[in-house]
């Protein structure tokens, strides 16, 4: 995963947290208050909780590329041992190194099945408790202040937005005050 694609996961699943908050507000209650917008690219760009928790699991991604390369490499030099051997060695010492060979092939294959799953377990043990946190600190700013709808702004397509309802700044204090 690139780390781009990470960004943007990274920004959609934000988006994904406050929209899903946005549809429990009554439309009819929200129609007579004011929009606000957060950043969520800016939230993820300035806290550096969340600098560092995107570090981490781009480490993570890293490693898991690392061992993928390292496990493809030790099945193409069997593979490549079975070749430059396989008129020297008996028929039984062939049908072991193949077997050896079939099993470590196996083994890739069930690693690279679970990598999406693992990867999926690192973000949200990383970034998921870092989205909870702006979606909390995003719905008490909202009550507080009477906004009936606030946007991530990063990931929509926002033609006008008047900096007034900006609520980015209030998140980033929130979370620097360490609140939930």
């Amino acid at each position: 995963m690139t780390n781009r694609n990470v960004i943007r996961v990274l920004v959609c699943s934000l988006a994904l947290t406050m929209l899903a908050s946005v549809l429990l507000v009554d439309t009819a209650q929200a129609a007579d208050r004011p929009l606000g917008l957060v950043d969520g690219q800016r939230i993820m760009d300035e806290y550096e909780a969340a600098r560092d928790a995107y570090e981490q699991y781009q480490k993570f991604l890293q490693e898991l590329e690392i061992e993928v390369a390292e496990r493809e490499k030790a099945l193409t030099a069997l593979m490549e041992e079975i070749e430059s051997q396989k008129l020297l060695l008996g028929q039984d010492a062939l049908a072991t190194k193949m077997q050896a060979f079939e099993q470590q092939r196996a083994e890739y294959f069930q690693f690279r099945e679970g990598i999406d799953a693992r990867a999926e377990n690192e973000y949200k043990a990383k970034i998921s408790p870092i989205l909870d946190q702006v979606k909390t600190i995003v719905e008490r700013i909202g009550k507080e202040k009477g906004y009936g709808l606030i946007v991530d702004s990063s990931t929509l397509s926002v033609m006008f937005k008047d900096d007034d309802y900006d609520l980015t700044n209030d998140v980033l204090a929130a979370l620097a005050r360490g609140e939930d």
